[in-house]
């Protein structure tokens, strides 16, 4: 029989999910690319601007995780990735709690936004990090990062 902390420990990483998201910007426009994640109850931060990424699969590094995550997101590449922040996010989803372990970057582009092509959410647009954080509608890691270690960012 598993006891209390072998039990929690297991229940842990089945609901740990391990992702990378990037703030990137376009040095022409002096800009950080966001999306605004789909209005839909089933998944994590509805309706909020987010940075663009995803979950890292198999032995993907979070680098390689993220480059492939934001050419089918949005359709754009990005390069000079920087490391600059990990830290979980404990988000409620549909009653169930589900941590997510981030690897959170800091990456280039020369994209415009008539370059996105979206595949999730509804849609995309460059703001300065001033901008990005008068918004009300914040993913809960973006608000995060933004408000309590946005020096990182340069």
């Amino acid at each position: 029989m598993l006891q209390n902390g072998h039990l929690s420990s297991i229940k842990l990483l089945i609901n740990m999910k391990n992702a990378a998201k990037a703030f990137i910007k376009n040095d022409s426009l002096g800009k950080y690319l966001f999306i605004l994640r789909d209005d839909k109850p089933d998944i994590v931060d509805p309706n909020c601007w987010s940075l663009v990424g995803g979950g890292i699969e198999g032995n993907e590094t979070p680098a390689e995780a993220l480059k492939r995550e934001v050419l089918e997101e949005i359709g754009i590449e990005v390069f000079d990735l920087k490391p600059i922040h990990q830290m979980t996010v404990k988000h409620n989803l549909n009653g169930k709690e589900l941590e997510v372990y981030g690897h959170y970057f800091l990456a280039k582009t020369k994209a415009l936004l008539e370059d996105v092509k979206l595949s999730e959410g509804q849609r995309a647009a460059f703001f300065t990090l001033g901008e990005i954080k008068s918004k009300e509608n914040l993913a809960v890691a973006l608000k995060g990062i933004l408000f309590n270690y946005g020096d990182i960012l340069g």
